[in-house]
């Protein structure tokens, strides 16, 4: 619950224009990087030994959450520092930190489990 308080203090907040898309807003001052972050959850320096399909993405600030696709679970939800790879890339990430009903204010939803890793990368052996 602790770690949960505490990344939903670290997520950055956005700001909505009638309708319009999203705006970032910067971070507020003393806001962790995500370095710093990473640190403070404690995920893990891995080597990314899973491996799918990138089925959707979208960023808040600092990070990208995405969908990709999971042998053993169909798909499987991450968060990772912000990066910039187009839906259909073949990736591979670590096992990170798991989160059960992790809810988002930037996007009002919540994940039933989300996996924040440290890194996600372009599968260059699919």
């Amino acid at each position: 619950m602790t770690k949960k308080l505490l990344l939903l203090a670290l997520l950055p907040t956005m700001i909505l224009l009638d309708g319009g898309p999203p705006l970032l807003a910067a971070p507020p001052p003393d806001h962790p990087t995500v370095d710093q972050a990473a640190r403070i959850l404690d995920i893990p320096a891995q080597s990314p030994a899973h491996h799918g399909k990138l089925l959707e993405i979208f960023d808040s600030n600092n990070y990208s959450y995405m969908r990709v696709s999971h042998p053993q679970e169909q798909e499987r939800w991450l968060a990772a520092p912000r990066t910039s790879l187009a839906v259909g890339t073949l990736v591979r990430y670590g096992d990170g930190k798991r989160m059960e009903n992790f809810y988002s204010k930037v996007w009002q939803r919540t994940f039933p489990v989300i996996y924040f890793v440290g890194e996600v990368v372009i599968d260059s052996n699919p």
